[in-house]
C-alpha cells in the first residue's frame, strides 16, 4: 500500500511553550491545533523529531504534565530523536557522547509524550550518523531504532558508501545493518515553483515530506513569518491531494518494509 508521512524537525521550542504556557490541552498551542486540523480533516499522521536543548531550556525543564493526552492521539502524533543542540556531527564525534545525548532525549520524550508516542524511524541531523552509533541505534536498552529518514537531495547519507548510497536515492529504500534507510522525498522549505511541483510528483511509492519547527513556530522575522504561512498552506494542499489519489497516512515504523522496494 502506498502511504505518505509527514514530519517536522528541530522540535523543542513548542516544549518550551507548553511549559510556560500550561495551557488545558496541548492543542491550545497554535503548533499543535494546526496539526490537528490536518488530521481531523484529512487523516494527517506526523512524526515531531526533536533537541533536547534550546538556550537555556531543555526537555529535562519540560512539563510532565500532558503525557496522557500525547499518548491518547499517539495513533497520529509521534516523537522521536533528531539530536541534541543541532550542532553535533554524529558521523564524527565520539561514540560514547552520542549514545549518552541520545539517552537523554529519549529517557525525556517518554517522561514527557509517554511509551505509545515515541517514533523508532526518526530523521537524525544533518543525515550524519557513524556506523558505530548506528549499530547502537539498531540494537540497544533504551529505545531500538527500525530505521532512519535519509537525505532528499544527493549527499550521501549517514555512513553509506557511495554505492549504498546510489542505490538508496534510486529505490527509494535500503536495508543493511538491521536498519531500513527510507528517502525522504520532498521538504516544505523550498518555495520556488519546481520545488512546489515535486510535492506533488511523488506517485507510485512511499512519499516522506518534512519541515522544520522554526519555519511553523514563531517565526522570527516577517520573510520566515509569510514563509510560514505559504508552507501551511502546502502541507493542507498536499493532505488533499495525496488523501484523493488514495494515499494512507501512517508511520514507517508501522510498516514492513523489508520486503517493499
Amino acid at each position: 500500500m502506498m502511504f505518505v508521512h509527514y514530519s517536522i524537525d528541530d522540535v523543542v521550542g513548542v516544549f518550551e511553550e507548553l511549559t510556560k504556557k500550561q495551557p488545558d490541552s496541548i492543542f491550545e498551542l497554535p503548533f499543535f491545533a494546526h496539526l490537528r486540523h490536518l488530521h481531523n480533516k484529512y487523516g494527517l499522521v506526523v512524526s515531531c523529531y526533536c533537541f533536547f536543548r534550546n538556550g537555556c531550556f531543555s526537555l529535562a525543564n519540560c512539563t510532565r504534565y500532558y503525557k496522557t493526552e500525547f499518548e491518547r492521539n499517539s495513533s497520529w502524533l509521534r516523537f522521536g530523536f533528531h539530536g541534541y543542540t543541532g550542532c553535533e556531527d554524529y558521523n564524527l564525534q565520539a561514540l560514547d557522547e552520542s549514545i549518552c545525548q541520545y539517552r537523554k532525549v529519549i529517557c525525556n520524550l517518554r517522561e514527557i509524550v509517554g511509551e505509545n508516542s515515541l517514533d523508532t524511524f526518526p530523521r537524525i541531523h544533518t543525515f550524519r550518523a557513524s556506523r558505530d552509533f548506528l549499530h547502537y541505534l539498531a540494537d540497544n536498552d533504551i529505545l531500538s531504532l527500525k530505521g532512519v529518514l535519509a537525505a532528499d537531495d544527493d549527499r550521501i547519507s549517514y555512513s553509506l558508501t557511495f554505492s549504498e548510497n546510489e542505490e538508496l536515492k534510486h529505490q527509494g529504500i535500503l536495508i543493511k545493518d538491521n536498519l531500513c534507510f527510507l528517502k525522504t522525498s520532498q521538504r516544505f522549505d523550498g518555495l520556488g515553483l519546481r520545488m512546489q511541483k515535486k510535492l506533488f510528483s511523488h506517485m507510485g511509492g512511499h512519499v516522506i515530506l518534512f519541515t522544520h519547527e522554526w519555519l511553523l513556530y514563531h517565526p522570527h522575522n516577517l520573510k520566515n513569518k509569510i514563509k510560514s504561512v505559504f508552507i501551511k498552506q502546502l502541507m493542507t494542499i498536499s493532505c488533499k491531494y495525496y488523501s484523493k489519489k488514495g494515499y494512507c497516512f501512517a508511520f514507517p515504523m508501522d510498516y514492513n518494509l523489508n520486503n517493499n522496494k
